[in-house]
């Protein structure tokens, strides 16, 4: 039994050694410009500031110890093999980009740039959006809290996605066809729980407000995005430019002679942005309709604080449609998503103090069954209830097969009309860099259409010409 706790212990230190060196010669790596071969042995010292000599001066050292036991000496080959080993590897990660500090602290594949610290900033405005929209006496259909909050799903992918587009290709997502449509996939299924949410709620249909299927599949369809995107590379040997889903539905041959950047979207990639725009479009409508079936006008800021969501998107699709080749529009996308971020959190702030939320919420006693109100009554208000919603008749909400098939038919018109429009027409515009004017417009007209149909045409405040104010507490039927 000694002879075994000493053999155990001899290998928790050889272990600790060889992880000793691969750890400091990452840190080294990553902090110092010093070539691999010094890192490596800076690591093998265990020790800042003190240098062991290089892995050759510890090979030639190693005669000195052949008189030895025997445990020394394989201890010292075992440290000499190991750094090594190490350098080789060292070499093969870093060749390959994964330990540039860039790609580190990437998000989106815009780091570096003002575009990365927009979309970064955006993020702690979009989880106060989440919290507030989720307080318990909100009676926020469960399907849309789910949604919006599964869009993290959809940010978080496009973190290892653009570290695999820039070290695998050298190029940023976007132009990576089939990683680009795999991780915006996520963003489509995202909207389509948003909307059957929203419609389940008006319809007074619990189940479909709150169903488990739909989050099973939405949980099936994050495994599916994390598998294919695992194994692309090394077991399907996708290259740089291959199609999202091989293309499928791809007119061959092409209808128009112009010949096609490298770099454009394949078909099944366009059906993913538009059905995107128009799942979210519809969002935003079943948001302002919401506030009216509840009772409590301060819902439609919630469409109000989509609005820069949208404009986010218009840009993205700006973007994809000029060939990814005007850096601006990022920008424009970063500073939209940050503006939208923060509009979402003071709309659902506003809904959540309409419906008594106070700063005493925050009192991480009433998680542990403190606070003034009794545990039974929150735990009641917790639930959603569609006793609380005045559904609205069947007749004003399209039936839901109608409403696949229509957005289903936008989609496929607006998906072929871009991939082969373009290049039918005007494609000289299309594919220049220097069409910063023609980008502009295609971003203004869209968003401006967005703003009419789906707010002002609604708003009699504004039609009125004045800022609505979407005041008020929430009516008797909201409390019920």
């Amino acid at each position: 039994l000694p002879r075994v706790n000493m053999a155990f212990h001899r290998k928790q230190r050889r272990a600790g050694g060889l992880l000793r060196v691969c750890c400091g010669a990452a840190l080294a790596r990553l902090l110092w410009p010093a070539s691999l071969q010094q890192a490596t042995s800076f690591a093998a010292s265990g020790r800042i500031g003190r240098l062991r000599p290089r892995p050759d001066a510890l090979l030639a050292d190693g005669a000195r110890y052949t008189g030895q036991r025997r445990c020394g000496v394989s201890r010292l080959a075992l440290e000499v093999a190991g750094a090594e080993g190490l350098t080789s590897c060292a070499h093969a990660i870093y060749g390959s980009g994964m330990l540039d500090t860039s790609l580190l602290t990437s998000f989106a594949d815009q780091a570096g740039n003002i575009n990365g610290v927009l979309f970064q900033g955006s993020l702690p405005a979009y989880l106060v959006f989440l919290y507030f929209l989720g307080y318990r006496k909100n009676n926020t259909p469960p399907l849309v809290q789910f949604g919006f909050t599964f869009l993290l799903a959809f940010v978080i992918s496009t973190i290892p996605s653009g570290i695999m587009s820039k070290s695998a290709y050298s190029l940023i997502l976007a132009d990576s066809d089939w990683i680009h449509g795999t991780a915006e996939s996520l963003l489509t299924c995202t909207n389509i729980m948003i909307v059957l949410g929203f419609r389940g709620a008006l319809a007074g249909d619990k189940d479909l407000a709150d169903n488990s299927t739909v989050k099973n599949v939405a949980f099936g369809w994050l495994a599916a995005v994390i598998l294919f995107l695992a194994i692309g590379i090394p077991a399907l040997h996708f290259e740089a430019h291959t199609q999202f889903l091989a293309g499928v539905g791809a007119l061959s041959p092409s209808p128009v002679a112009t010949p096609e950047p490298v770099n454009a979207l394949s078909l099944p990639n366009w059906i993913v942005h538009w059905s995107t725009v128009f799942e979210f479009l519809i969002a935003m409508g079943l948001a302002w309709r919401y506030a009216d079936a509840v009772g409590n006008p301060r819902w439609k800021g919630l469409t109000w604080g989509m609005l820069p969501s949208s404009a986010s998107s218009v840009c993205a699709l700006t973007f994809h449609i000029f060939y990814n080749q005007i850096p601006w529009i990022l920008t424009g996308q970063a500073l939209c998503t940050f503006i939208g971020n923060t509009t979402l959190a003071i709309a659902a702030y506003r809904i959540a103090e309409s419906n008594g939320w106070t700063l005493a919420e925050l009192d991480p006693r009433r998680a542990f069954g403190g606070g003034e109100q009794s545990r039974d009554a929150e735990g009641e208000a917790e639930s959603f209830a569609v006793s609380r919603i005045t559904p609205l008749p069947s007749e004003e909400l399209i039936p839901g097969p109608l409403l696949a098939a229509e957005v289903v038919l936008l989609t496929l018109v607006f998906a072929y009309g871009t991939k082969y429009g373009e290049l039918a027409v005007g494609s000289s515009i299309w594919q220049s860099p220097d069409s910063s004017l023609a980008a502009a417009l295609v971003i203004f007209f869209p968003v401006v259409l967005i703003f009419y149909v789906l707010i002002y045409s609604r708003s009699e405040d504004i039609q009125r010409g004045q800022l609505p104010l979407f005041g008020g507490k929430a009516s008797s039927t909201q409390a019920r």
